[in-house]
């Protein structure tokens, strides 16, 4: 689960930064940091969700009830089907894309902090 949500919310943060940036439609700010962070908020919730309800549905299963983690996914989309994998995404959602807001954006604003420090510093040897 960790693996997934953190390739969809590092790749999808900065492809959106990218794009937009291309584009020409935003500065490097934090406009466009806050729209890339939500942007990845939605993509992990999406890629995650998944993930969540059948590892939660299997965990809290009777022993024997289900044979493996597939097995339950399979029966949770045949008897109640897709839409069960997106329950309780909106919160989700929310959780996601506040950490992402505060992580993102607070590892943006301290890049450039650095940076700025970095271009003032002059390596001896």
């Amino acid at each position: 689960r960790l693996s997934i949500y953190k390739i969809g919310e590092v790749v999808t943060y900065y492809t959106v930064k990218t794009a937009i940036l291309r584009m020409g439609w935003m500065n490097d700010a934090f406009p466009l940091h806050f729209i890339a962070a939500v942007c990845a908020g939605a993509v992990t919730t999406t890629l995650t969700s998944p993930v969540d309800v059948v590892k939660t549905r299997y965990v809290n299963s009777s022993p024997g009830e289900f044979k493996s983690p597939i097995q339950c996914a399979g029966v949770l989309a045949r008897e109640c089907g897709f839409k069960i994998f997106y329950k309780g995404c909106v919160p989700s959602f929310f959780r996601n894309t506040g950490w992402n807001l505060i992580m993102l954006m607070s590892y943006e604003q301290l890049q450039k902090i650095v940076s700025k420090k970095l271009k003032n510093y002059k390596l001896k040897f």
